[in-house]
């Protein structure tokens, strides 16, 4: 993975696909498994057995937005062990390369001990030996990411310090175009397209105002291009957009309020995940977007699919 490229999905080397899609055949505790719980298990018997393979030629193998919390807490917990350093942090193509390398090392090791009989019933051995493994990496664990909960607590400067990640984003306005100089309607289509992010995802808090940079910008600009120019007004146009491009159901799930953060006012708005799959439409077409790190990422139809089913199984 090269460095400053975004993570969209974890790798296998073509040459263990076999031993991967072998895991999950019927004879195997495995079965119905998704790839990434292989992928997953592969990795921790690799970094128990200290087994670790740069990968020759990559093959995608699953989406990084399938991992749980509790699953990139892990692969986070691996890479600090295996620098020995918090630094690695700072780097996510680092810290999900060396997780790709552990999975290869381990992926032979753990089709043997299945299929091996070594253990017995191997299920539940692989069971509690994944667990003790996970606790004795994750001892060393640095605090996790503020939890959402945690974060609709904090004060509007304190959200701004925090900056950018998976449920803070910041947005400089919501009419005005401050790169172009005037109005422009397409910076509305970028928070709806912000808010369909939190929705599809596990909600979050937009800031309008304040820019990527951190900087405080206010609404002011906003406020003149309304005939009132009134806080109420900018409510009733953010209203309006939201209804336009995400469909007016979908307003329920969003609170917006404004508050004064070096005497400029600043809109914060509160997201709530949505129970079904928002869709965001502008002009002809319709995008599904989710929210991944700290950036809205679109999904084409074949993974939007798999996410949506994923993550709205009753649907």
């Amino acid at each position: 993975m090269s460095e400053g490229k975004k993570v969209d999905r974890l790798y296998v080397d073509k040459r263990d696909l076999k031993d991967f899609n072998r895991l999950k055949e019927k004879d195997s505790p495995f079965v119905g498994a998704q790839n990434k719980d292989v992928f997953l298990a592969a990795m921790v018997i690799g970094y128990k057995e200290r087994s670790k393979i740069e990968l020759k030629k990559k093959e995608g193998y699953f989406r990084k937005d399938y991992l749980t919390d509790q699953d990139i807490a892990l692969i986070r917990a691996i890479s600090v062990s295996d620098e020995d350093s918090l630094n690695v942090l700072l780097n996510e193509q680092k810290v999900f390369s060396i997780a790709e390398q552990y999975a290869a090392g381990g992926i032979k090791l753990l089709k043997t001990r299945v299929f091996s009989g070594e253990f017995g019933s191997y299920g539940k051995k692989l069971e509690s030996e994944l667990l003790r493994a996970y606790g004795q990496i994750t001892a060393t664990q640095p605090k996790d990411r503020q939890k959402l909960e945690e974060i609709l607590n904090l004060s509007v400067a304190d959200l701004i310090k925090s900056g950018e990640n998976e449920s803070i984003e910041f947005k400089s306005s919501l009419i005005w175009d401050y790169e172009k100089k005037q109005k422009n309607k397409l910076m509305g289509m970028i928070v709806a397209k912000a808010v369909s992010c939190f929705m599809n995802s596990k909600g979050g808090i937009l800031l309008m105002g304040v820019d990527d940079k951190k900087r405080i910008l206010g609404l002011e600009k906003d406020l003149g291009q309304l005939e009132n120019g009134s806080l109420d007004g900018l409510e009733i146009h953010f209203t309006n957009v939201i209804s336009k491009y995400l469909g007016k159901i979908h307003r329920h799930y969003v609170d917006i309020k404004f508050e004064k953060v070096d005497d400029k006012d600043v809109a914060v708005v509160r997201v709530r995940r949505s129970p079904r799959p928002v869709y965001i439409q502008y002009k002809d077409r319709t995008e599904f977007y989710i929210r991944t790190g700290n950036s809205c990422q679109p999904l084409d139809i074949r993974d939007a699919t798999f996410y949506i089913k994923d993550n709205w199984p009753d649907l």
